[in-house]
């Protein structure tokens, strides 16, 4: 492998710190990277033989965002190495890991290895945190040790043969994916908002405008709250009914450390 290419969907930046650290940690020439929560891949991108491709997402109820597979369904390869990678929030990945290699495999990606790695929860707030402030230290080592991991096994690898395919965890059918309605959204409080914007550009599916005040869109939106940890002023909440026994279950149950796992 000579080159490297990051494909991310991260909308707080989470995920995308995992997988810089993880790419930075290879030795390889980086040639692009693309946020798809940002930028969306619309056509075809071609993945040649000697670079090395690195996929991370994150877990959207213990599944991949829908957001994010249009985009990923784009890439093509002729059996050029990949390595993929979700983030979740403490409670379980469950199905997502197995998703991304199916989905990348169909491409024509080679899987050569797996991650998964814990970010602070959507829902994570101060009073009732969940895996707040991770990815720590104790990750970042995590990603080099991961690093060097895929070295290894490329570099041992007979030239004549590709490295074998990991196991990936996961099951079929996959983990229904659960369905909230369009009156969940976030919530704005007009007292603290000084209609900076930060919000706008936040969000990855355009589901907020601005007109006078800021309005958010229930039918778009996919609850990551990016816009929620972004905002500069505190403005801006997501408090439903519906979610506050996911909420409370998630801070009681799902609050010990979990640790990386890796599939090489």
């Amino acid at each position: 492998m000579e080159s490297l290419r990051l494909i991310y969907y991260s909308p707080t930046g989470t995920t995308q710190t995992i997988v810089r650290e993880i790419g930075q940690n290879l030795g390889l020439k980086l040639v692009s990277e693309i946020n798809i929560a940002k930028n969306r891949i619309t056509t075809a991108i071609d993945s040649s033989s000697s670079c090395l491709t690195i996929i991370g997402m994150p877990v959207y109820g213990g599944r991949l965002p829908l957001t994010a597979i249009e985009s990923l369904k784009q890439l093509r390869s002729n059996n050029s190495p990949v390595v993929i990678v979700v983030v979740y929030g403490n409670r379980h990945f469950d199905d997502a890991l197995l998703e991304l290699k199916e989905i990348v495999s169909s491409s024509g990606f080679s899987v050569i290895a797996g991650a998964a790695f814990i970010g602070e929860h959507s829902y994570s707030t101060r009073l009732k945190p969940i895996a707040q402030n991770r990815p720590d230290k104790q990750d970042i080592e995590k990603c080099k040790v991961f690093a060097q991991m895929i070295i290894e096994k490329t570099t041992n690898a007979p030239i004549e043969c590709k490295p074998a395919e990991p196991f990936i965890p996961g099951s079929y059918p996959y983990k229904e994916r659960r369905q909230f309605p369009a009156t969940i959204q976030p919530i704005v409080n007009n007292d603290l908002c000084i209609l900076c914007g930060i919000c706008i550009d936040a969000c990855p599916t355009s589901a907020i405008t601005i007109s006078q005040t800021v309005i958010p869109n229930g039918e778009l939106c996919t609850l990551c709250c990016a816009c929620v940890k972004q905002c500069p002023q505190g403005a801006l909440t997501l408090n439903h009914p519906l979610l506050e026994p996911i909420k409370e279950n998630l801070f009681l149950n799902f609050s010990v450390r979990k640790e990386p796992q890796f599939f090489v």
